[in-house]
C-alpha cells in the first residue's frame, strides 16, 4: 500500500458511477488508517445539501453492509474490490466496517462531508474576530430580500438628497427614452443582483470609493469624447466625398455607388452600418471597385486613388467602432452609478442588522485568510484534514479553488495525504453562478497547483443508459464537436467523450421535428406533441411516474404543465409544487389580509369564494350577496352557521404564528396532512422568529418571495415530471422527453461583459459594464479576447446543457425539436435544431418529407421492479393554547411524588449536589444550601444525605474526595469541532493523571462508555493522562464500574 501523497483526478462522464468511486476511495483511505477517528481528518465537499446527504447515506450504508456477517458470504463488487485494493482480509475488512460504523455513529458530527459554502462559513466564524465582524454574524442565505430592502430605501431617499435624487430621474429619462418601462423598482432589483454574483463582484469592488460626483465627471467626459469622435467622422468622410468629386467621380462610377454612399451615410451621421460587406473585402483586398462598363479613365483614376479610400476606411471604421464603445460605455454610467448607491444602501443594511450574504464568503477569505500560514488556518480551525474530496469540481468557481488550493498544498505537504477531484467539464451548466468548467479542463491538460505529480483517471463505462442510448450520444456529440466549437479544448472534449457501455439491453432515442410557422402557436404544437409522446410511452408499458419532460426555460414547463392538466394527464412541476398555487394557502393569505384591510372587497370575494367550496354551497350568488357588505366581525359571526367558532377581534390579539394556525384549525383547511399548509406555517414560523409579528409585513414579505417557495416533489406518486435541465443535473429517469429542443446557441437576454479601462483616460475608472454585442469584435484587442472568449464559452455552455439533457435517460429518450428551412449553404447549425438534422443528414437518414427518426425498439425493453412507496397521510394536530390545561409546577422537588421519583428527580437532585461537593467536608454545607433554598424539604435531605455519603465513602471512590486534589465539576470542555462536552467530575493530581467520573441512573448502556472514551479523548488532547474512568450507578444502590 503505498504511503506517498497523491493528487488524482477523475473525469466523470454521466452515469459512470461518480458517487460509487467518490465512497470506495472514502472507505479506503479509513480502512487503510490507524487512526481511531480517521474520518476526522477527511474532509468531502459536494456543492448541494442534497448531495451532502446522499454521500453521507452512502457511506453510511456501505459501512452497514459491510457490517453485516453475509458480506463474507455474497457478492458485492466494492467490498471485493476494496479487499483486493488494500490487500486486506475479507474478515478484518467485516470486522473493522463494524468498529468503525459504530464509531461514526457515535461522533457523526465529525462526520465531516459539507457543501463547499458550509466549509467557507466555517472559516469565516473561525476567523470573525481578524476580519473585524461581529462574533455573533447571520448568514443571510435569502439574499435578494436584503436587495429589495436595499432597494427600497435608495428610493425612499429620492427627494430628500439631491445629487441621488438627479441619478435616479436620469436614469428613469434613460429607459423612457430607450422606449423601456421606468419601473425604477424593478429595474433597481434586477441590477442589484449583480452584488451577489461572484463573477461581478471584484469589478463592483472597484466603484466602492466613487462618489456621485465621480460618475458625473466621467459622464461629461465621455460627451466630449463622443462629440469629437463624431466630428473626426464627420470630417474625415465629407473630405472623401471632396476628394472623390475632385477626381471627377460620381458615385455611379463605383459598383452600385456603395463606396460614396457609404461615406455619404457616414458624413450624415448614421454609424449603424456594416462593415462585413463584399464591396469592402475588394476594397481591402485592392480589388476592382467599378463596374465594367466604365472607361478606361475612370479605371485608372480609381485604382489610384484606392490607398487614399483604402485608408480613410479603416481610420473611419475604427474611429466608428469607438463611438460605438463610447455611446455603448455612456448609456451604463447612470445604471452603474445607481448600482454604487444600492451597494452603499446594502452595507449598511447589513451592518444594521448584523448580516452577511453568502455569496461574499468566497471573496473574504480570498483577500483576508490566503496570506495567512496554513498550519495557523488550521490551528484557528481547530483540525488538520490530511484527505480532501471534491465533488463536481466543474462547478467550483475561481475564488472557491484558490481558497482550497493552500489547505490542500499542506495536506500534499505531508507523508499520507491525499486530494482527489471528481468532475465532468460537459456537465458545467453554472457559469452564470461562477462555475467554471475551464478549471478542470486545465487541471486535465498542463495546469498542476501543487508539488507533486497528478494521476489522471477516466471512469469510461455507463452504468445508467441502455445501449442504445449510449451509442447515439457517443457518436452524436463526435460529431458536432468538430462543427460547434472554435476552442480546441472545447473540441478535443467531446472528441474524447466516449463511453462504454454495461447495460446491454437496447433502449430507444426518437427524434420529431415540427413544422412551425410564424402564425402557429409553438407552446401548442410543442406540448400537443408530448402528450402525444406520453400516450405512445403508456402504450409500450411505462408509467407516468416513469416520464421526465425536460424543458430549457420555465415558461416552457409552464406551458407543458397547463396542457397536460388540461388534457388531465398527473403532473409533478415546478409550478403544481409552488405553495401559493394551493387554495388553502391562498385563502389563508386572502384572510390574513383582511383582517388586515377589512375594507377591500375584492379580497372579501376571493375569500367568500374559497368558503362557498369549503361549506358545499350551491347557490354562490346569494352566498356571495349575503355575505359581502358585512363588516369583518359580522361575517365571522355568520361562519357560526357552519360550525365555524372564531372571534376576529380574539384573533388580533394572537401572535402572527398562532393566528395563522387557528385559521386553519378553525376552519378545519386541513383533515390529513399537507404539506403546502405545513410549509407555509413553517414560512410563517420563520418569519415571526426573524423580524415579529407584524401582518402587513409578513404580507409584503410573501408576496415578493412567492413565486420561490415551494414543496418538496413528493415521492410515489405516479405523475410526469416537468422540470428544468439545470434542476435534473445529477438525476435520471426511465423516460425522458426533450421538447422546444430547438434553441438558439448564441442566443442570450441582455448579455453583458466588463470591459478594462485605461484609468487616466476615464476619470479613475479601470473597469465598466457594457451590453454585449458582436461590435465586440472591434473595440480594440481587449474587445476582441472578449468577443472570442464569450463565444466560446456560449457554444460550451449551451452544448454542455444539452450534453446533460440527452444522458439523463435511463432507457428511451424523446426529441422534439423544429424543421428549419434548407438555405443554399445547409441548415444553420446555430440551433439544436440544426444540428440534429444535420447529424441526420450526416448518417444518410435525413429526407426532407419526413418528421421522424429513430434508432432501436421503442417497446419496454426490460421489466423494471419499481418499488411503491405507500404514503400514510398523518392526522393534522393543531390544539389552541387553552385547551392545553398546563400546569407549570415551580419547584422540581414537588415532583418527588410522582412515579418519575427514582429515575429521574432523584437522579437530578444528586446530580446537582454532587457538583457542588469536591471533598467529604462539603457534604453537610451544600444539602444545608439547598434546605434553605427550598430545592428539597427535610426528609428528602435525609435520605439524599445517606445516599451521597454512600458514593464518596465507596472503597473505590475514597480516594477521589480528598483536599490535595484538583476537582472540576460539571466543567465545559470545547471540543475542536466545536462540540461542549461536560463530565460530571475530572479529577487531576500533582503527576498530571486524570480520573473521569460520571454520575448515571437506570441501566447500564454502551452509549455510557463510549460518552467517556470521548471524555478521555478530549482530556488527551489536552496533554492529561487518563489512568481511570469510572461509572458510578445510583439506583436502589450504588454501583461503580471502572474501564
Amino acid at each position: 500500500m503505498e504511503n506517498s501523497p497523491s493528487f488524482t483526478i477523475y473525469n466523470a462522464s454521466a452515469g459512470s458511477g461518480k458517487t460509487y468511486t467518490l465512497v470506495k476511495e472514502y472507505l479506503k483511505i479509513v480502512f487503510k488508517s490507524e487512526k481511531r477517528e480517521p474520518f476526522k481528518h477527511i474532509l468531502a465537499i459536494t456543492f448541494t445539501n442534497k448531495a451532502v446527504a446522499e454521500m453521507k447515506e452512502r457511506i453510511i450504508d456501505t459501512l452497514k453492509q459491510f457490517s453485516d456477517k453475509t458480506i463474507l458470504s455474497q457478492h458485492n463488487s466494492m467490498f471485493i474490490a476494496i479487499c483486493e485494493e488494500l490487500e486486506m482480509d475479507a474478515l478484518a475488512l467485516h470486522l473493522k466496517s463494524k468498529k468503525l460504523l459504530e464509531i461514526i455513529l457515535h461522533n457523526y458530527a465529525a462526520f465531516d462531508v459539507s457543501t463547499i459554502d458550509g466549509f467557507t462559513h466555517k472559516l469565516i466564524r473561525t476567523f470573525a474576530h481578524d476580519l473585524k465582524l461581529p462574533l455573533n454574524f447571520e448568514v443571510e442565505l435569502d439574499q435578494e430580500t436584503l436587495l429589495n430592502e436595499a432597494v427600497d430605501s435608495l428610493i425612499s431617499k429620492a427627494g430628500i438628497e439631491k445629487k441621488l435624487t438627479k441619478v435616479l430621474v436620469d436614469f428613469a429619462i434613460e429607459k423612457a427614452d430607450d422606449d423601456k418601462s421606468w419601473d425604477l423598482s424593478f429595474d433597481f432589483n434586477k441590477i442589484a443582483k449583480l452584488l451577489i454574483n461572484e463573477n461581478d463582484i471584484p469589478f463592483i469592488e472597484t466603484f466602492k470609493e466613487k462618489s456621485i460626483e465621480d460618475f458625473n465627471v466621467l459622464k461629461l467626459l465621455l460627451k466630449e469624447q463622443i462629440t469629437l469622435s463624431e466630428k473626426n467622422i464627420v470630417d474625415t468622410a465629407n473630405k472623401v466625398l471632396t476628394f472623390i468629386q475632385e477626381c471627377g467621380l460620381e458615385f455611379n462610377d463605383f459598383s452600385s455607388s456603395y463606396l460614396p454612399k457609404h461615406f455619404k451615410n457616414l458624413a450624415d451621421k448614421k454609424y449603424d452600418l456594416n462593415f462585413e460587406t463584399k464591396w469592402q473585402i475588394d476594397l481591402i483586398e485592392n480589388n476592382p471597385l467599378y463596374p465594367k462598363r466604365v472607361s478606361e479613365d475612370i479605371i485608372l483614376i480609381i485604382d489610384n486613388i484606392q490607398p487614399q479610400l483604402i485608408s480613410a476606411f479603416n481610420e473611419t471604421k475604427l474611429t466608428v467602432y469607438h463611438l460605438k464603445f463610447l455611446k455603448a460605455f455612456y448609456k451604463n454610467i447612470t445604471p452603474l452609478s445607481v448600482l454604487n448607491a444600492i451597494s452603499h444602501e446594502l452595507n449598511s443594511l447589513k451592518s444594521e442588522q448584523n448580516k452577511m450574504l453568502i455569496s461574499e464568503f468566497n471573496s473574504i477569505i480570498s483577500n483576508e485568510i490566503k496570506n495567512q500560514p496554513t498550519p495557523f488556518i488550521y490551528e484557528r480551525i481547530g483540525e488538520k484534514f490530511n484527505h480532501y474530496f471534491i465533488d463536481e469540481f466543474q462547478d467550483t468557481s475561481l475564488l472557491q479553488w484558490e481558497n482550497l488550493i493552500p489547505l490542500i498544498n499542506n495536506s500534499l505537504s505531508t507523508e499520507n495525504g491525499s486530494a482527489m477531484l471528481v468532475g465532468d467539464a460537459k456537465q458545467a451548466i453554472y457559469r452564470w453562478r461562477g462555475g467554471k468548467a475551464e478549471q478542470f479542463i486545465d487541471l486535465f491538460n498542463d495546469v498542476n497547483p501543487f508539488h507533486i505529480d497528478k494521476k489522471i483517471k477516466n471512469l469510461p463505462t455507463n452504468y445508467r443508459s441502455f445501449k442504445e442510448i449510449v451509442s447515439f450520444n457517443n457518436d452524436f456529440f463526435k460529431y458536432i464537436a468538430t462543427r460547434v466549437f472554435i476552442n480546441k479544448d472545447y473540441e478535443s472534449l467531446y472528441e474524447n467523450a466516449h463511453q462504454n457501455c454495461s447495460i446491454q439491453d437496447n433502449g430507444y432515442v426518437n427524434f420529431s421535428f415540427l413544422e412551425i410557422t410564424k402564425e402557429d402557436d409553438r407552446d401548442e404544437l410543442y406540448a400537443s406533441k408530448v402528450f402525444e409522446t406520453i400516450n405512445t410511452c403508456l402504450e409500450n408499458n411505462f408509467n407516468l411516474e416513469d416520464i421526465c419532460v425536460l424543458v430549457r426555460k420555465k415558461k416552457e414547463g409552464v406551458a407543458i404543465a397547463n396542457y397536460l392538466s388540461q388534457k388531465a394527464v398527473p403532473i409533478i412541476s415546478s409550478e403544481t409544487l409552488l405553495i401559493y398555487n394551493a387554495p388553502e394557502v391562498m385563502f389563508i393569505n386572502d384572510l390574513l389580509t383582511l383582517l388586515f384591510q377589512p375594507k377591500n372587497n375584492e379580497i372579501k370575494v376571493s375569500v367568500l369564494n374559497y368558503l362557498a367550496s369549503l361549506f358545499n354551497i350551491d347557490d354562490k350568488h346569494t352566498f356571495f350577496n349575503n355575505h359581502i357588505h358585512l363588516s369583518v366581525p359580522q361575517l365571522f359571526k355568520s361562519f357560526e352557521v357552519f360550525e365555524v367558532y372564531i372571534n376576529s377581534n380574539s384573533l388580533l390579539d394572537l401572535s402572527l404564528y398562532d393566528l395563522t394556525e387557528s385559521i386553519v384549525r378553525n376552519f378545519g383547511l386541513v383533515k390529513t396532512s399537507n404539506a403546502y399548509v405545513q410549509f407555509y406555517l413553517d414560512i410563517v414560523l420563520d418569519y415571526t422568529q426573524k423580524k415579529g409579528s407584524d401582518i402587513s409585513g409578513f404580507l409584503n414579505y410573501f408576496d415578493k418571495k412567492k413565486d420561490s417557495l415551494s414543496i418538496v416533489s413528493p415521492s410515489g406518486q405516479n405523475a410526469v415530471q416537468i422540470m428544468t435541465i439545470h434542476k435534473a443535473k445529477g438525476l435520471e429517469f426511465p423516460v425522458v422527453i426533450f421538447p422546444y429542443a430547438d434553441l438558439d446557441i448564441y442566443s442570450e437576454k441582455e448579455p453583458k461583459e466588463w470591459f478594462p479601462l485605461e484609468k487616466e483616460n476615464f476619470n479613475d475608472f479601470s473597469h465598466t459594464l457594457l451590453n454585449y454585442s458582436k461590435d465586440f469584435e472591434y473595440f480594440g484587442e481587449d474587445g476582441l479576447r472578449i468577443f472570442n472568449s464569450h463565444k466560446s464559452e456560449q457554444e460550451l455552455d449551451n452544448i454542455n446543457l444539452l450534453y446533460v439533457t440527452l444522458t439523463r435517460a435511463i432507457e428511451q429518450l424523446y426529441v422534439i425539436s423544429k424543421k428549419e428551412v434548407l438555405t443554399k449553404d445547409g441548415v444553420s447549425e446555430k440551433k439544436y435544431s440544426g444540428l440534429f438534422i444535420n447529424y441526420l443528414s450526416y448518417l444518410g437518414l435525413w429526407n426532407d418529407s419526413d418528421l421522424s427518426y429513430s434508432f432501436g425498439k421503442p417497446e419496454k425493453s426490460a421489466k423494471q421492479i419499481t418499488k411503491k412507496l405507500q404514503l400514510q397521510e398523518q392526522e393534522f394536530i393543531s390544539t389552541a393554547k387553552e385547551d392545553h390545561h398546563i400546569e407549570i409546577v415551580t419547584n422540581s422537588g414537588y415532583l418527588w411524588d410522582s412515579n418519575q421519583e427514582e429515575a429521574i428527580e432523584k437522579g437530578n437532585l444528586i446530580h446537582n449536589i454532587m457538583s457542588k461537593i469536591n471533598t467529604k467536608e462539603d457534604v453537610d454545607v451544600t444539602i444545608t444550601d439547598f434546605l434553605e433554598s427550598s430545592t428539597i424539604n427535610l426528609e428528602q435531605s435525609d435520605i439524599l444525605k445517606k445516599i451521597v455519603n454512600e458514593i464518596i465513602e465507596h472503597p473505590k471512590l475514597t480516594n477521589c474526595f480528598n483536599s490535595d486534589l484538583i476537582i472540576y465539576n460539571e466543567r465545559d470542555i470545547i471540543t475542536n469541532q466545536g462540540q461542549i462536552l461536560r463530565p460530571d467530575r475530572v479529577i487531576i493530581n500533582s503527576k498530571n493523571e486524570a480520573i473521569i467520573i460520571d454520575y448515571k441512573t437506570g441501566k447500564e448502556d454502551k452509549s455510557h462508555t463510549q460518552q467517556l472514551i470521548s471524555y478521555q479523548d478530549i482530556l488527551e488532547s489536552m496533554n492529561l493522562k487518563v489512568i481511570k474512568k469510572i461509572l458510578v450507578y445510583i439506583n436502589n444502590d450504588i454501583h461503580v464500574k471502572e474501564l
